[in-house]
């Protein structure tokens, strides 16, 4: 006659075991992703970008009348003067961070903006699946996922884009020197209200871009719970093992290319 176990014991031993599995798998390691160039440029981008917003939209409609004799108010003009610093301030950045993708680390690199690798090409579609819910879960990667560095090559053609048009529209006063030498051959070319349309195109569609941006940074940090959002701050992503060997899989990252890198720059 077999004695039956106690059913305390069946329900325990696979506990246990899924315990330790999920133990296992959830055991993190640190990775110091976003460098602080990196993370400098992205916060001076996204305060140059309202304040530019709130300012262009303010040149292109004054919402706000002032009273009283014109040679007393200066709104206008203060206004414009901010758009105008603003504006350097945001090249500086922008270029800055051009920069940094030549001699920064690894996930700041350009090539992890230009799919140039087939394993980038097969992260964007394995990345697109999982936005069109055909992928349970997005794909592991370190840095940034094959389908947002393509978006941010796009970002970064409009961010030199506005760039060129907004100096082509800031030298129209002038009538010589550096800024209608090196930008007044846009308007004269396109046109000045084809320029100012297509600069105020181009904040809409940032705009746009910032929305969603926020929106897939939230999702992947819920998704891969690798502190994506206190990155950007801090530079730390954590990331499972799992996640780590997915994406030395997919060749986005090794620990033996990042030591190559460090070399060559001395850091190591």
């Amino acid at each position: 006659m077999q004695t039956s176990q106690p059913m305390e014991n069946l329900i325990t031993l696979p506990q246990q075991g899924e315990a330790q599995k999920s133990a296992e798998a959830e055991t993190r390691q640190n990775f110091y992703v976003w460098e602080l160039p990196v993370r400098l440029t992205h916060w001076v981008t996204v305060i140059c970008i309202g304040v530019l917003t709130v300012t262009g939209i303010y040149i292109a409609f004054p919402f706000i009348g002032t009273s009283g004799d014109a040679v007393n108010q200066f709104l206008m003009g203060t206004v414009r003067f901010v758009h105008f610093v603003t504006a350097f301030v945001f090249t500086v950045s922008v270029l800055s961070r051009i920069y940094w993708m030549f001699v920064g680390n690894v996930w700041a690199s350009w090539k992890q903006f230009l799919p140039l690798h087939p394993a980038r090409r097969r992260g964007i579609r394995r990345m697109f699946s999982f936005y069109l819910f055909l992928r349970r879960k997005a794909p592991g990667v370190i840095g940034h996922n094959a389908l947002a560095g393509v978006a941010y090559s796009v970002v970064f053609l409009l961010f030199l884009i506005q760039i060129a048009t907004g100096f082509a529209l800031y030298a129209l006063p002038f009538g010589d020197g550096f800024f209608p030498t090196a930008f007044g051959w846009i308007t004269l070319t396109f046109g000045v209200q084809p320029v100012r349309v297509v600069h105020d195109l181009i904040m809409w569609l940032l705009l746009a871009f910032v929305v969603h941006h926020v929106y897939t940074a939230i999702l992947i940090d819920m998704e891969e719970r690798s502190g994506l959002m206190s990155s950007i701050f801090s530079g730390y992503k954590s990331l499972t093992r799992h996640q780590i060997e997915e994406a030395q899989a997919e060749a986005t990252w090794t620990p033996q290319r990042d030591r190559s890198r460090k070399a060559r720059r001395g850091d190591a």
